[in-house]
């Protein structure tokens, strides 16, 4: 059956211009020689069923809906990445955040990228923030790791698109018989007409790049434990120093900017990732001196958040069925359609302190990134496994720095704490 669009879906979309594209893109670095195309296409088609919106499209004019695309094809999403030899990660991810998803299709694709380290490939997987809520559609990768080694194997289940087509205001109102609910579903197929007026605006093309770092996430509870504040402070902290160095070399001055950093907060519905995501905005102390008058700074801003009983545990946001962390970054995306504007995006997603597997190949880490949007100049994904912590920083201008920036603010608490 069709599902009309919401109007939140629709503030969502419209950010999603030609001239600046907005997704995210989780590249997910796995232990072994990359499998065949094939051989993800048949782990995709068994698990994809879980999430739905991965074979839906958006259709209509006005009136927007999500149906089955009738000519889905997980191999027309998935293929063999195209990296010239010598080309570096961040170098081969700036070209991927600015080309647009294809509208005509489900909004994402995922790409094989061999030989990332020695011993390691990835998989590099974009999609539109709009396809995840976090309740009824998880991310796609949500359901494609394990707790075990488990192979490859088995057969397809067969799919058979619908044939709805997306109504129109006749059929909203034809053989009325609940009016209340005809106008709540005109209320949301209005929202195709909002990203349609949006769009309007034009954007100019900005030229983005991305710069990861891992570290030691026991060095981050060192330094939590020494400091007295929590391992949440300790990430927005070394996000901050990250910042601080990116204007540095590309602004030339140092300023406060906000930060969007949403925060997992209790919700009594029920929930893919155990809570619902709430906004948080805080002024990053850039312009402070030394790492640890920043570090107090960040901890006292957080701490009526922390004291709140809403605010959900990290230890509780791991133990939920499937791999939570790519849902709740597309789902934290998704608090930039209401709110402040903010300069700085930071989406921290605790992940499971055990081993994940894709297939029977273990999964090291997920960088998660994210396209800047609106006011935006510099987002970073945080995303936590089994021991180790990435720090994925997309900006509008150079990052050359940002991996340097992160392990020497590190190090000055680390020592700090000793």
């Amino acid at each position: 059956m069709a599902e009309p669009v919401s109007m939140a879906e629709s503030l969502l979309l419209a950010r999603d211009q030609a001239a600046q594209p907005w997704h995210q893109v989780g590249v997910l670095i796995v232990e072994g020689s990359a499998p065949t195309p094939a051989t993800l296409a048949r782990l995709v088609g068994q698990r994809i069923g879980y999430a739905p919106r991965f074979r839906r499209k958006i259709a209509g004019t006005g009136l927007q809906s999500w149906i089955d695309d009738r000519g889905f094809k997980v191999s027309g999403h998935l293929r063999a990445a195209n990296r010239p030899p010598g080309t570096g990660i961040s170098d081969w991810l700036d070209n991927q955040f600015d080309s647009p998803l294809d509208r005509l299709h489900p909004l994402w694709d995922a790409q094989v990228l061999a030989d990332v380290a020695p011993g390691r490939w990835g998989l590099v997987v974009r999609a539109h923030p709009a396809l995840v809520d976090g309740s009824d559609n998880v991310h796609l990768v949500h359901e494609l790791l394990d707790e075990q080694p488990t192979p490859i194997s088995g057969d397809v289940p067969a799919w058979e698109p619908a044939v709805d087509q997306p109504p129109g205001f006749g059929a909203l109102f034809k053989n009325l018989t609940d009016p209340l609910q005809a106008l709540r579903d005109a209320a949301a197929g209005l929202g195709g007409m909002a990203e349609n007026g949006v769009r309007q605006a034009t954007a100019t093309p900005v030229q983005r790049h991305q710069n990861t770092v891992e570290c030691a996430l026991a060095d981050l509870k060192r330094v939590a434990r020494g400091a007295g504040c929590t391992v949440h402070d300790v990430i927005v902290a070394l996000a901050t120093a990250g910042v601080r160095g990116w204007q540095i070399a590309n602004v030339g001055r140092l300023s406060d900017p906000v930060a969007l950093v949403p925060l997992a907060v209790d919700d009594a519905g029920a929930s893919a990732i155990g809570c619902a995501v709430a906004p948080q905005y805080i002024q990053l102390p850039v312009t402070t001196t030394t790492a640890a008058d920043r570090l107090t700074a960040i901890a006292t801003l957080t701490q009526a958040r922390i004291d709140s009983d809403a605010l959900v545990p990290a230890a509780e946001l791991v133990d939920q069925a499937g791999f939570t962390p790519a849902t709740t970054h597309a789902v934290a995306a998704r608090t930039v359609a209401g709110g402040r504007p903010h300069q700085v995006f930071i989406s921290n997603v605790p992940g499971p302190a055990t081993p994940r597997w894709l297939g029977e190949q273990r999964v090291r880490m997920l960088h998660a990134f994210a396209s800047t949007v609106d006011e935006q100049v510099i987002s970073v994904g945080v995303t936590s496994l089994d021991g180790r912590i990435s720090f994925a920083a997309t900006g509008q201008g150079l990052l050359h720095s940002f991996a340097r920036d992160i392990g020497d603010e590190l190090g000055v608490l680390l020592r700090a704490v000793a």
